[in-house]
């Protein structure tokens, strides 16, 4: 009987620490993904206004927000990995650009921030 309850406490700790685990990553995906959907309205503004110097400031922020969190979305929803990745570099590689191409980097970041809501709905 001893070893029993010393078996389920086991068990019971250890569903903790991994519950624990994936609430953990769940809200860093959140938070990053919060955090690049403000960058994303930013550059839109900046887009809209026609401010070259301004969309070489924020566009490349894009890239280091998402280096923090891709890994744990790579794990988790592949299909919207891949989806995110393919706006996220042509939207960075845009905003870099000698001269504004101001329609095709705003539909990028637009098909980028839809990418980008849809992984909040599903971390939520």
């Amino acid at each position: 009987m001893k070893r029993l309850t010393t078996m389920l406490l086991s068990l019971m700790l250890v569903s903790v620490f991994v519950l624990a685990g994936c609430g953990a990553n769940n809200s860093k995906v959140s938070d990053g993904v919060n955090q690049m959907l403000d960058t994303t309205k930013q550059l839109s503004k900046a887009i809209d206004s026609g401010d070259q110097a301004k969309v070489k400031e924020v566009g490349p922020k894009l890239e280091d927000q998402w280096k923090v969190f891709e890994d744990d979305v790579k794990k988790e929803n592949k299909a919207l990995y891949g989806k995110i990745e393919k706006y996220l570099d042509p939207t960075i590689a845009g905003s870099q650009a000698a001269t504004l191409d101001k329609q095709a980097l705003s539909s990028l970041n637009n098909q980028l921030t839809d990418a980008l809501k849809e992984l909040a709905s599903k971390t939520k």
